[in-house]
């Protein structure tokens, strides 16, 4: 073997061996990760998972306002960074950070929809942005239905949620539309511990306060 060869050789054995160690890229099973949650044009908010615990950022009476839920040591915080205010809470095992969307990866369709008492089937494969996904339509006792978006390449993150009613011609119409947009695997896990510095209060009023 040339020295050459050798040098390449020994090259591709370290980089399998930094991949095997943990030193590959990362993953929103393994490191989580952060995305923008997308309601409308106009309202979107910065969100943050790792594991069951998670973050989301969004903008109340034009100020910043952070909600950290850690199932681990069963606490709610919410904060003003601007007033340095903080509000811990009890987290209880319903509580949602975002009601009704799931924000792990691993979607469980049959799961979410015994959640909503509907029905769910897959319908196929589709796109959201650059990500090629599994599509579910979930049929609810309404009569509404939900179709999911789970994208393969996010291990199965759902980046859309589109729910639509029936019009007065029997036609479905989109009525809300949620994504999960700007995807970025990793989340730093200083981005779910209680803040330093900070007043606590003992009501959401008392936070909201100038």
């Amino acid at each position: 073997m040339s020295r050459r060869a050798g040098q390449v050789g020994f090259v591709v054995v370290a980089v399998v061996l930094a991949v095997g160690c943990g030193g590959g890229l990362k993953t929103v099973g393994r490191d989580g990760y952060r995305a923008v949650l997308s309601f409308s044009k106009d309202q979107r908010f910065e969100v943050a998972v790792h594991g069951e615990s998670k973050r989301v950022e969004a903008r109340m009476d034009g100020a910043p306002l952070v909600k950290i839920m850690r199932p681990d040591l069963k606490k709610t915080w919410q904060f003003r960074p601007t007033t340095k205010r903080i509000l811990e809470t009890a987290w209880q095992p319903t509580d949602e950070i975002v009601p009704g969307y799931p924000l792990e990866p691993h979607f469980d369709p049959q799961a979410y929809a015994d959640r909503f008492g509907g029905t769910i089937r897959k319908i196929g494969d589709d796109a959201h942005g650059l990500h090629p996904c599994d599509r579910w339509r979930m049929s609810l006792p309404s009569g509404d239905q939900v179709t999911i978006w789970a994208a393969r390449d996010l291990e199965g993150l759902v980046v859309k949620i589109e729910h639509a009613k029936k019009d007065q011609g029997d036609e479905y119409q989109p009525f809300t539309t949620t994504e999960l947009l700007d995807v970025r695997p990793g989340a730093d896990p200083d981005l779910f511990e209680k803040p330093k510095g900070y007043t606590s209060v003992t009501t959401y009023q008392d936070l909201l306060k100038p």
